[in-house]
This record gives structure tokens, sequence and C-alpha cells, in this order.
């Protein structure tokens, strides 16, 4: 009995396909627009930054342009601003002695502890960390994006649960687009298990399309941009 309700559907589903299949025979689909791939604007470099400053705050992000060795100067006066007094990095940071020149009434922690099976860790994360501040590996100026390259030391927890969160981004490494990012980086040989683009702090919409920032990850974006 099974095997004849097999059939009788076969037999039903090949109906169907050859009558559409009948119905497509003959269509011309040489006459069908060849696709075309958006081009970008050629832009200078200072106009890159310009875009990507620009399209930062517009998405609520704050931009700071500062030489390096005023790094730990700034940071601490924002989080001072703030009343802020601690703040989480990673130890993979590139600008670890910058950060580390924070004013000493700020608690400057590295991030050195596992999350897994680890309850105390989490609350010290999700409860007991105000902000935090991480590199970055690149930036995109027709987005406005900046591209984290997460690592074991320098985990995307980082950027996406603190309710501040400072990112270092070098000028040097603005792209132009997504696309000659991946294209000049290589990134089909080298891509991480994971890649987190940020173009502003968090932002959600409810049923009634009201936008609201930072309900499910940080409130505040600030940008540290260098070499401008």
């Amino acid at each position: 009995m099974s095997v004849n309700i097999q059939q009788q559907s076969n037999k039903a589903k090949n109906t169907i396909l050859a009558k559409l299949k009948k119905q497509v025979t003959g269509a011309d689909y040489s006459k069908l627009p060849t696709e075309q791939g958006y081009q970008y604007p050629e832009l200078t470099s200072q106009e890159q930054i310009e875009q990507f400053v620009k399209l930062l705050e517009a998405n609520h992000a704050q931009v700071i342009k500062l030489d390096q060795k005023n790094i730990g100067e700034v940071v601490g006066h924002e989080l001072k601003t703030r009343g802020i007094s601690a703040l989480l990095y990673g130890k993979d940071n590139p600008y670890v002695p910058q950060i580390s020149d924070i004013d000493s009434s700020i608690n400057i922690e590295a991030f050195d502890f596992s999350l897994a099976n680890n309850q105390q860790h989490k609350d010290k994360l999700f409860n007991n960390t105000p902000a935090s501040i991480t590199g970055s590996h690149s930036a995109i100026a027709a987005t406005g994006s900046i591209v984290l390259w997460p690592t074991v030391n320098e985990p995307r927890t980082l950027s996406l649960v603190p309710p501040v969160h400072f990112v270092i981004v070098d000028a040097t490494t603005l792209y132009q687009n997504f696309a000659s990012l991946i294209t000049a980086q290589q990134w089909k040989n080298t891509l991480p298990t994971n890649v987190v683009l940020v173009s502003g702090p968090s932002k959600t919409a409810d049923i009634q399309q009201t936008l609201a920032y930072g309900a499910h990850g940080p409130k505040e974006l600030i940008v540290l941009l260098l070499n401008t």
C-alpha cells in the first residue's frame, strides 16, 4: 500500500515538473539584462575619512580624532565625565602602553578570565564592567563601519557587553568599501572564526517602529580615530 502511495506521489510530482518545464521552454534568456555591480564613487583618503566620521556620527557614535600618545589622557577624561571608574581591556590590544597611562583613579583591568561555567566571572563582565576598550582590525568608509577581529585575549564580548565601548581605529586601515577590504586583505585565506562589524551603539525598534539605542548592547560607542 505504501509503495503505491509513493508511486502516485512521484507521478504527481513528475507531472507538475513536466508542466513547469513546458511553460518555460523556448524562453530567450539572452535578452535578460546583465547584472551591474554598484560602482562606489572614487574618494580621496581624506574624503573617505570624512565620510566614515559622518556616517558614524549619524548613527549616534562619538568620534574623537587624536594622537596615539594621547589615548590614555582622552579615555581617562571621557570616563571621568561619565562618572566611570573602571575599564576592561584586551591583552591583545596593540595600545596597551597608552591605555596604561590612564589616570590611576581609574581601575584598569585586563580581560584574563574565562566565562565558561563561571557565574562569578559572568557577573563581573555583565554587571560590574561599565566600560571597555578594544582595538580594531580595519574600517569601511562607505558604511561607517569598524571591523573587529576578535581573539581569545580580546573577545567579542568586550565590544558587545559593557555599556560604554571605546574602540581605537587607525585611519590608515580605512577602506572605501567592504568589497575592496576583503579583496585587499584576502579574507578567503585568513578569515577567523568570527568578525564583528560595528557602525554605532546598539539599537532596536519595537513593533511600533520606535528606535531605541542601547537596548541589547553598548549604549555608547566612542571611536578614537588615529592618523587623520
